[in-house]
């Protein structure tokens, strides 16, 4: 192929994914896999509402529910078609709330962390598709979001630890449900909790207890 359309090897195949993604076929191989534990995630959740960010064409683990999808191609039919970040900064804006949020897009979603840990009340799923980057051995992306500097460290447990930080900040704890490593892609399934910190209670304990002692 690639001496018939005079192109180099790499060319066809950035062009082969391309195509994928048009038909919906893209890292096909484990989109069964991924499927099923979306239904396994549902059915331990029991969501009343969910949010899907990159539906597309939908997700057929969430048929049977409340579902609020968005997709920015006006040829997919999704409740929204627009931008995923200028999504999410609207419905938290009007103060919008989910049961389960999915990012599932075909890069990366790590602007939309953020704002999806806020909205959600039980659930996260977050495809991690700059583990992409890896194969090519680039860690530009991830030095400066995630803090990763060499590419021993760019796994997926380092991904999903800053995750995890960011819910903390928002006083929200991500404890893993699943996780599944396939070739270029990472896909997470958080459930969650809320966070209190109560190191500052602890402190004044021992501060008041170290007064007692000295008395």
């Amino acid at each position: 192929i690639c001496t018939i359309l005079e192109r180099s090897e790499a060319s066809v195949s950035v062009k082969l994914k391309r195509l994928k993604k048009k038909d919906g076929n893209y890292n096909e191989k484990h989109l069964t896999e991924k499927v099923d534990i979306n239904k396994q995630f549902v059915e331990y959740i029991k969501p009343n509402s969910i949010l899907d960010v990159y539906a597309r064409d939908g997700n057929v683990a969430y048929t049977n529910y409340n579902v609020i999808s968005n997709d920015i191609d006006s040829s997919c039919e999704t409740t929204y078609h627009m931008d995923a970040f200028d999504l999410l900064c609207t419905l938290y804006l009007d103060k919008e709330k989910f049961d389960i949020i999915d990012l599932d897009p075909y890069g990366s979603a790590y602007d939309c962390f953020d704002f999806a840990i806020k909205m959600a009340n039980k659930g996260l799923c977050i495809t991690l598709g700059e583990m992409g980057h890896k194969r090519w051995k680039r860690l530009d992306y991830v030095k400066l979001r995630y803090g990763i500097y060499e590419l021993k460290d760019f796994t997926s447990d380092n991904l999903i630890k800053k995750i995890q930080e960011i819910g903390l900040r928002n006083k929200k704890k991500l404890n893993v449900f699943a996780v599944k490593d396939w070739q270029n892609i990472s896909r997470v399934w958080f459930t969650i909790e809320p966070y209190k910190e109560t190191s500052q209670w602890e402190n004044k304990k021992e501060d008041n207890l170290d007064k007692w002692v000295d008395f």
